[in-house]
């Protein structure tokens, strides 16, 4: 593996100190305590049978990785379309079956709404001196600290065989920097670390043309967390009509105007024409759609426009083009705004400004 670049880890160091020194340090370390305790109390062994609703309310709320999520009660929503036998009998088998790791992290990709990074942050706080958090942060803290981009998966939603990789990754990581400072003692500590480091950094680091990769069910999940962030109740793949399914919806009740929907079509690969006639139907059967928007990388999104080009005109003012990119960058943003208005006392709450506690 290539070396931590221990001149620009020492350069690091002195301001992640202040920073774990800051209120704002001292509430992520606070809510680390708070989060172990938590598990401790319901993620035992013998606790995980008992887990219900209400317990994985408190978790989703808990978890670093829905934290750009507003409307945490429709994750519960979705999370209990598993059902709850599953759900226990996934969460017993992700922390205590003598499995390799890398097939109970992909078991537990069966539960709706558990991704690499809510799973990866489990078994965190379950063992951290095992198991690392895999985040688009982790990887971008690890490359500015001069680890190759090449060992580093690229991937949102990686497999269990690339998170097993992962961990060992970050373990050989850590022993390099804990041999100069030795107060990072667990995978959790270091992920701090470049947590901090990844907000300290231009987005420059990272490879231009990995913002262009993208998984279908991904930015079906990050139109949905940028929709709730702004206040829309979202749902996800629903059914306009029969036979006419949309990737992501936005609504909003507005007044004078009645309800205002917004549906979007993410596109990866396969026929455009499909795409667009599934588009014109949908502006057919649902009045209230003010905008369809075409989710893709920027090369699709042009030859849409070319295709589209032709059709009648009050279809083409329908059609937005959203660059996948362009999404990846409006959640990072995002999550930024509402992490600096938490700091000052205020809060995000369905399109509102609201006072915190």
């Amino acid at each position: 593996m290539s070396e931590v670049n221990l001149d620009v880890l020492r350069k690091v160091m002195p301001r992640f100190r202040e920073w774990l020194a800051s209120d704002y340090g001292a509430e992520a370390v606070s809510e680390r305590a708070n989060k172990t305790l938590l598990f401790n109390q319901n993620f035992s062994k013998e606790a995980i049978h008992k887990i219900d609703e209400g317990m994985l309310r408190d978790l989703i709320r808990s978890l670093w990785a829905f934290n750009g999520w507003t409307n945490k009660d429709w994750l519960v929503a979705q999370m209990m379309q598993s059902g709850l036998p599953q759900i226990r009998t996934s969460f017993e088998r992700l922390l205590y079956s003598n499995e390799p790791i890398s097939a109970r992290f992909d078991g537990m990709r069966t539960i709706y709404m558990m991704g690499a990074a809510s799973i990866s942050e489990i078994l965190a706080q379950h063992d951290p001196t095992k198991y690392a958090i895999w985040n688009r942060r982790a990887r971008k803290g690890l490359v500015h600290l001069g680890i190759n981009q090449s060992l580093i998966p690229k991937s949102h939603q990686i497999t269990g065989t690339q998170y097993e990789s992962f961990c060992s990754l970050m373990q050989k990581v850590l022993i390099q920097i804990s041999k100069v400072y030795p107060e990072l003692r667990d995978l959790l500590e270091l992920d701090f670390l470049l947590y901090y480091v990844s907000f300290s950094i231009e987005e420059a680091t990272l490879e231009p043309q990995e913002l262009e990769k993208f998984e279908h069910d991904v930015a079906i999940n990050q139109v949905l967390q940028l929709g709730d962030g702004l206040g829309f109740d979202v749902q996800k793949e629903l059914s306009v009509t029969k036979g006419c399914r949309v990737d992501a919806v936005w609504r909003s009740r507005i007044a004078n105007l009645g309800v205002v929907t917004y549906a979007f079509e993410i596109h990866k690969s396969g026929s455009r024409d499909s795409a667009i006639l599934n588009l014109q139907r949908i502006a057919k059967a649902d009045p209230s759609v003010q905008k369809l928007v075409i989710v893709s990388t920027e090369e699709e999104i042009e030859k849409f426009k070319e295709e589209i080009t032709s059709l009648p005109e009050e279809f083409r003012n329908t059609i937005g083009y959203f660059p996948v990119k362009d999404l990846q960058i409006a959640l990072e943003h995002q999550v930024a705004l509402k992490n600096i208005l938490a700091n000052i006392g205020l809060g995000l709450l369905k399109g509102r400004i609201e006072i915190t506690e």
